[in-house]
Protein backbone atom coordinates (compact mmCIF):
# COMPACT_ATOMS: atom_id res chain seq x y z
CA UNK A 1 0.00 0.00 0.00
CA UNK A 2 1.69 3.17 -1.35
CA UNK A 3 0.51 6.80 0.21
CA UNK A 4 -1.40 7.23 -2.80
CA UNK A 5 -3.93 4.59 -2.20
CA UNK A 6 -3.64 6.04 1.43
CA UNK A 7 -5.02 9.39 0.37
CA UNK A 8 -8.00 7.67 -0.40
CA UNK A 9 -9.15 7.00 2.25
CA UNK A 10 -11.69 8.88 4.82
CA UNK A 11 -9.89 9.86 7.92
CA UNK A 12 -12.18 7.54 9.77
CA UNK A 13 -11.05 4.44 7.42
CA UNK A 14 -7.57 5.74 8.16
CA UNK A 15 -8.14 5.74 11.86
CA UNK A 16 -9.63 2.30 11.70
CA UNK A 17 -6.49 0.84 9.98
CA UNK A 18 -3.33 2.05 11.87
CA UNK A 19 -5.67 0.25 14.83
CA UNK A 20 -6.05 -2.95 12.30
CA UNK A 21 -1.95 -2.43 11.48
CA UNK A 22 -0.91 -2.47 15.55
CA UNK A 23 -3.26 -5.14 16.34
CA UNK A 24 -1.71 -7.28 13.25
CA UNK A 25 1.76 -6.37 14.61
CA UNK A 26 1.07 -7.57 18.08
CA UNK A 27 -0.54 -11.03 16.66
CA UNK A 28 2.83 -11.32 14.50
CA UNK A 29 4.87 -10.71 17.81
CA UNK A 30 2.73 -13.62 19.58
CA UNK A 31 2.47 -16.01 17.02
CA UNK A 32 6.54 -15.39 16.47
CA UNK A 33 6.92 -16.84 20.20
CA UNK A 34 4.66 -19.46 20.30
CA UNK A 35 6.52 -20.92 17.60
CA UNK A 36 9.81 -20.73 19.15
CA UNK A 37 8.33 -22.73 21.81
CA UNK A 38 6.86 -24.91 19.41
CA UNK A 39 10.68 -25.58 18.05
CA UNK A 40 12.19 -26.14 21.15
CA UNK A 41 9.29 -28.30 22.11
CA UNK A 42 9.85 -30.54 18.29
CA UNK A 43 13.22 -30.42 19.64
CA UNK A 44 13.53 -31.89 22.53
CA UNK A 45 10.38 -34.46 21.49
CA UNK A 46 13.32 -35.78 18.86
CA UNK A 47 15.02 -37.56 21.94
CA UNK A 48 18.52 -36.97 22.97
CA UNK A 49 19.28 -33.64 21.71
CA UNK A 50 22.72 -31.84 22.61
CA UNK A 51 21.97 -29.38 25.20
CA UNK A 52 23.07 -26.61 22.93
CA UNK A 53 20.93 -26.84 20.21
CA UNK A 54 17.69 -27.04 22.26
CA UNK A 55 19.51 -23.35 24.64
CA UNK A 56 19.40 -22.09 21.06
CA UNK A 57 16.01 -21.96 20.53
CA UNK A 58 15.34 -20.85 23.98
CA UNK A 59 17.46 -17.70 23.45
CA UNK A 60 15.57 -16.93 20.76
CA UNK A 61 12.06 -17.10 22.59
CA UNK A 62 13.86 -14.87 24.57
CA UNK A 63 15.04 -12.70 22.37
CA UNK A 64 11.37 -12.09 20.90
CA UNK A 65 10.14 -11.49 24.55
CA UNK A 66 10.92 -7.64 23.21
CA UNK A 67 11.08 -5.99 19.73
CA UNK A 68 14.73 -6.07 18.27
CA UNK A 69 16.46 -5.35 15.45
CA UNK A 70 18.17 -6.88 12.54
CA UNK A 71 21.56 -6.30 13.89
CA UNK A 72 20.56 -7.96 17.34
CA UNK A 73 19.20 -10.93 15.76
CA UNK A 74 22.25 -10.84 13.44
CA UNK A 75 25.06 -10.60 16.74
CA UNK A 76 22.65 -13.72 18.47
CA UNK A 77 23.40 -15.53 15.25
CA UNK A 78 27.09 -14.84 15.50
CA UNK A 79 27.04 -16.21 19.44
CA UNK A 80 25.14 -18.72 18.95
CA UNK A 81 27.38 -20.04 16.29
CA UNK A 82 30.17 -20.14 18.53
CA UNK A 83 28.94 -20.65 21.60
CA UNK A 84 26.39 -23.35 20.28
CA UNK A 85 27.26 -24.89 17.67
CA UNK A 86 31.13 -24.74 17.84
CA UNK A 87 32.08 -22.48 15.03
CA UNK A 88 33.68 -19.35 14.86
CA UNK A 89 31.90 -16.96 13.91
CA UNK A 90 28.18 -16.49 12.13
CA UNK A 91 26.46 -14.40 9.33
CA UNK A 92 22.71 -13.35 8.91
CA UNK A 93 22.09 -12.54 5.02
CA UNK A 94 18.61 -10.86 4.24
CA UNK A 95 17.08 -10.94 1.08
CA UNK A 96 16.85 -7.04 -0.01
CA UNK A 97 13.56 -6.22 -2.11
CA UNK A 98 16.07 -6.88 -5.43
CA UNK A 99 16.39 -10.68 -4.13
CA UNK A 100 20.43 -9.84 -3.57
CA UNK A 101 21.76 -10.99 -0.14
CA UNK A 102 23.21 -8.39 2.38
CA UNK A 103 24.57 -9.03 5.70
CA UNK A 104 23.05 -7.79 8.27
CA UNK A 105 25.41 -5.52 10.43
CA UNK A 106 26.82 -6.20 13.67
CA UNK A 107 29.40 -4.18 15.57
CA UNK A 108 32.58 -3.71 14.15
CA UNK A 109 34.28 -5.42 16.70
CA UNK A 110 33.14 -8.24 15.18
CA UNK A 111 32.95 -7.56 11.75
CA UNK A 112 34.37 -10.72 9.87
CA UNK A 113 37.11 -10.40 6.79
CA UNK A 114 35.78 -9.02 3.82
CA UNK A 115 37.47 -12.01 2.12
CA UNK A 116 35.90 -14.53 4.59
CA UNK A 117 31.97 -12.16 4.64
CA UNK A 118 32.87 -13.08 0.23
CA UNK A 119 33.31 -16.50 0.61
CA UNK A 120 30.44 -16.99 3.13
CA UNK A 121 28.03 -14.88 0.70
CA UNK A 122 28.97 -17.35 -2.31
CA UNK A 123 27.90 -20.20 -0.17
CA UNK A 124 25.08 -18.52 1.14
CA UNK A 125 23.83 -17.99 -2.78
CA UNK A 126 24.33 -21.78 -3.73
CA UNK A 127 22.24 -22.78 -0.56
CA UNK A 128 19.58 -20.37 -1.83
CA UNK A 129 19.50 -21.82 -4.98
CA UNK A 130 19.31 -25.74 -3.47
CA UNK A 131 16.46 -24.61 -1.25
CA UNK A 132 18.74 -26.75 1.35
CA UNK A 133 21.68 -26.65 3.72
CA UNK A 134 24.82 -26.38 2.02
CA UNK A 135 28.34 -27.38 3.56
CA UNK A 136 31.42 -26.53 1.95
CA UNK A 137 35.42 -27.18 2.79
CA UNK A 138 37.74 -24.42 3.86
CA UNK A 139 41.48 -24.44 2.65
CA UNK A 140 44.88 -24.23 3.92
CA UNK A 141 45.40 -20.66 2.29
CA UNK A 142 42.31 -19.30 4.79
CA UNK A 143 39.23 -20.04 3.72
CA UNK A 144 36.71 -21.05 6.27
CA UNK A 145 34.68 -23.69 6.01
CA UNK A 146 31.14 -23.16 6.21
CA UNK A 147 27.74 -24.58 6.64
CA UNK A 148 24.64 -22.43 4.74
CA UNK A 149 21.09 -22.49 6.25
CA UNK A 150 18.53 -21.08 4.21
CA UNK A 151 15.77 -19.37 5.90
CA UNK A 152 11.91 -19.46 4.31
CA UNK A 153 8.84 -19.02 5.59
CA UNK A 154 5.84 -20.53 3.62
CA UNK A 155 7.55 -21.27 0.59
CA UNK A 156 9.03 -17.26 0.41
CA UNK A 157 12.81 -16.76 0.83
CA UNK A 158 13.78 -14.38 3.28
CA UNK A 159 17.67 -14.72 3.91
CA UNK A 160 20.44 -17.31 4.58
CA UNK A 161 22.32 -18.08 7.64
CA UNK A 162 26.38 -19.06 7.16
CA UNK A 163 28.35 -20.14 9.91
CA UNK A 164 32.16 -20.79 9.36
CA UNK A 165 35.02 -22.30 11.04
CA UNK A 166 38.70 -21.87 10.41
CA UNK A 167 39.22 -25.24 9.22
CA UNK A 168 40.21 -26.91 6.11
CA UNK A 169 37.76 -29.86 6.70
CA UNK A 170 34.28 -29.63 5.70
CA UNK A 171 31.87 -29.67 8.70
CA UNK A 172 30.40 -33.36 9.43
CA UNK A 173 26.74 -33.26 9.89
CA UNK A 174 25.13 -36.52 11.63
CA UNK A 175 21.71 -36.80 11.72
CA UNK A 176 21.17 -35.39 15.03
CA UNK A 177 23.37 -32.16 14.11
CA UNK A 178 20.96 -32.00 10.83
CA UNK A 179 17.29 -32.33 12.73
CA UNK A 180 18.87 -29.30 14.72
CA UNK A 181 20.13 -27.35 12.05
CA UNK A 182 16.72 -27.64 10.20
CA UNK A 183 14.76 -26.57 13.33
CA UNK A 184 17.29 -23.54 13.73
CA UNK A 185 16.81 -22.67 10.10
CA UNK A 186 12.93 -22.75 10.01
CA UNK A 187 12.65 -21.08 13.56
CA UNK A 188 15.00 -17.94 12.31
CA UNK A 189 13.36 -18.11 8.72
CA UNK A 190 9.71 -17.50 10.74
CA UNK A 191 11.36 -14.91 13.06
CA UNK A 192 13.13 -13.33 10.12
CA UNK A 193 9.66 -12.96 8.10
CA UNK A 194 8.19 -12.24 11.02
CA UNK A 195 10.07 -9.04 11.68
CA UNK A 196 9.88 -8.06 7.92
CA UNK A 197 5.98 -8.47 8.34
CA UNK A 198 5.87 -6.68 11.53
CA UNK A 199 8.34 -3.97 10.11
CA UNK A 200 5.98 -2.98 6.92
CA UNK A 201 3.11 -2.83 9.10
CA UNK A 202 4.92 -0.10 11.44
CA UNK A 203 5.68 1.74 7.68
CA UNK A 204 2.51 1.49 7.18
CA UNK A 205 1.23 2.32 10.12
CA UNK A 206 3.81 5.81 10.51
CA UNK A 207 2.54 6.47 7.12
CA UNK A 208 -0.98 6.34 7.77
CA UNK A 209 0.08 8.72 11.07
CA UNK A 210 1.69 11.01 9.12
CA UNK A 211 -1.34 11.24 6.71
CA UNK A 212 -3.80 11.64 9.56
CA UNK A 213 -1.71 14.35 10.71
CA UNK A 214 -1.53 16.11 7.57
CA UNK A 215 -5.41 15.50 7.27
CA UNK A 216 -5.54 16.97 10.55
CA UNK A 217 -3.40 20.39 9.94
CA UNK A 218 -5.33 20.93 6.82
CA UNK A 219 -8.79 20.40 8.91
CA UNK A 220 -7.72 22.99 11.45
CA UNK A 221 -6.70 25.10 8.59
CA UNK A 222 -9.69 25.16 7.32
CA UNK A 223 -11.67 25.63 10.20
CA UNK A 224 -9.42 28.67 11.04
CA UNK A 225 -10.22 30.21 7.45
CA UNK A 226 -14.18 29.45 8.28
CA UNK A 227 -13.98 30.96 11.66
CA UNK A 228 -12.62 34.36 9.96
CA UNK A 229 -14.43 34.34 7.41
CA UNK A 230 -17.47 33.82 10.05
CA UNK A 231 -16.38 36.24 12.45
CA UNK A 232 -16.14 38.76 9.67
CA UNK A 233 -19.25 38.54 8.06
CA UNK A 234 -21.55 41.52 8.72
CA UNK A 235 -24.72 39.87 10.41
CA UNK A 236 -25.19 38.19 13.75
CA UNK A 237 -25.39 34.04 13.13
CA UNK A 238 -25.69 31.68 15.38
CA UNK A 239 -25.63 27.86 15.26
CA UNK A 240 -28.19 26.18 17.52
CA UNK A 241 -28.62 22.37 18.12
CA UNK A 242 -31.81 20.36 18.35
CA UNK A 243 -31.75 20.62 22.00
CA UNK A 244 -31.71 24.53 21.64
CA UNK A 245 -27.94 24.89 23.04
CA UNK A 246 -26.02 27.42 21.06
CA UNK A 247 -22.69 25.53 19.39
CA UNK A 248 -21.46 28.33 18.01
CA UNK A 249 -21.59 32.47 17.27
CA UNK A 250 -19.59 34.64 15.85
CA UNK A 251 -18.12 37.74 16.32
CA UNK A 252 -20.77 40.33 15.13
CA UNK A 253 -23.90 38.63 17.66
CA UNK A 254 -21.76 38.34 20.44
CA UNK A 255 -19.62 41.61 20.57
CA UNK A 256 -22.50 43.91 18.58
CA UNK A 257 -26.04 42.03 19.83
CA UNK A 258 -25.37 40.06 22.88
CA UNK A 259 -22.52 42.34 24.23
CA UNK A 260 -20.61 39.15 25.03
CA UNK A 261 -17.38 37.25 23.94
CA UNK A 262 -18.16 33.77 21.95
CA UNK A 263 -16.89 31.68 24.89
CA UNK A 264 -19.38 33.02 27.25
CA UNK A 265 -22.40 32.01 24.77
CA UNK A 266 -21.11 28.63 23.34
CA UNK A 267 -22.97 25.84 25.71
CA UNK A 268 -25.59 28.26 26.54
CA UNK A 269 -29.66 27.00 25.93
CA UNK A 270 -30.94 29.99 23.44
CA UNK A 271 -33.94 30.50 25.46
CA UNK A 272 -30.98 31.76 27.83
CA UNK A 273 -29.72 34.64 25.88
CA UNK A 274 -33.24 35.37 24.58
CA UNK A 275 -33.95 36.04 28.12
CA UNK A 276 -30.88 38.31 28.57
CA UNK A 277 -31.65 40.23 25.63
CA UNK A 278 -35.48 40.82 26.67
CA UNK A 279 -33.35 42.15 30.09
CA UNK A 280 -31.79 44.83 28.07
CA UNK A 281 -35.07 45.80 26.42
CA UNK A 282 -35.05 44.19 22.98
CA UNK A 283 -38.54 44.66 21.38
CA UNK A 284 -40.48 42.43 19.05
CA UNK A 285 -41.91 44.28 16.52
CA UNK A 286 -43.36 42.03 14.20
CA UNK A 287 -43.35 38.56 12.00
CA UNK A 288 -42.56 39.88 8.91
CA UNK A 289 -43.13 36.73 6.91
CA UNK A 290 -44.04 33.61 9.10
CA UNK A 291 -40.20 33.16 8.99
CA UNK A 292 -38.86 36.27 9.90
CA UNK A 293 -39.05 38.36 12.84
CA UNK A 294 -38.34 41.80 13.44
CA UNK A 295 -36.45 42.99 16.65
CA UNK A 296 -35.30 46.27 17.73
CA UNK A 297 -32.37 46.36 20.65
CA UNK A 298 -30.09 48.89 22.17
CA UNK A 299 -26.29 48.44 22.00
CA UNK A 300 -24.13 48.68 24.84
CA UNK A 301 -24.09 52.81 24.22
CA UNK A 302 -27.66 53.11 24.22
CA UNK A 303 -28.07 53.24 20.37
CA UNK A 304 -30.79 51.47 19.30
CA UNK A 305 -30.75 48.80 15.94
CA UNK A 306 -33.56 47.06 14.53
CA UNK A 307 -32.64 43.28 13.29
CA UNK A 308 -34.45 40.81 10.65
CA UNK A 309 -34.11 37.60 12.35
CA UNK A 310 -34.00 34.35 10.55
CA UNK A 311 -33.49 31.01 10.48
CA UNK A 312 -32.19 27.85 8.44
CA UNK A 313 -32.17 24.22 9.05
CA UNK A 314 -28.48 22.77 7.68
CA UNK A 315 -28.15 19.57 5.65
CA UNK A 316 -27.08 17.56 8.62
CA UNK A 317 -28.86 14.97 10.16
CA UNK A 318 -28.89 16.15 13.96
CA UNK A 319 -31.39 18.88 13.75
CA UNK A 320 -29.49 21.86 13.88
CA UNK A 321 -29.84 24.71 12.19
CA UNK A 322 -28.80 28.29 11.57
CA UNK A 323 -29.80 31.75 13.05
CA UNK A 324 -29.02 35.75 11.15
CA UNK A 325 -29.20 38.68 12.73
CA UNK A 326 -29.50 40.67 9.45
CA UNK A 327 -29.15 44.84 10.31
CA UNK A 328 -32.65 46.40 9.14
CA UNK A 329 -33.53 50.04 8.22
CA UNK A 330 -37.05 50.29 9.30
CA UNK A 331 -37.64 53.79 7.14
CA UNK A 332 -36.68 51.68 4.56
CA UNK A 333 -38.48 49.12 5.22
CA UNK A 334 -35.54 46.48 4.03
CA UNK A 335 -32.38 44.74 5.19
CA UNK A 336 -28.97 46.61 4.85
CA UNK A 337 -26.91 45.67 2.51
Amino acid sequence: MDLADLSKLSTADAIDLVSQLHRANEQLHGSAVTLSRLSVALQESLGPAPAGATGALHAIGQFLAVQHSYEDLAALVRQQSVDIFGMDGGVLFLLDESGLLVPSALPDTIVPDPAILDHAAAIAYQALDAEAITSAPGDVAGTPACIALPLSRMGQDVGVVVMYRMAAEEPALSAEMWANLTIYAGTLGAICAGMRQAEALRRDARLLETLLAERARQVQNSRDLLRTVFDHLPEGILLIDGDGVILAANRFFSERIAGMHPRDLVGRPYVEVQRLLNERGMQRLTDMDGATTLVRLNDASGRSHSYAIGRSTTRTDDATMLEFWRSYDERAGREHA
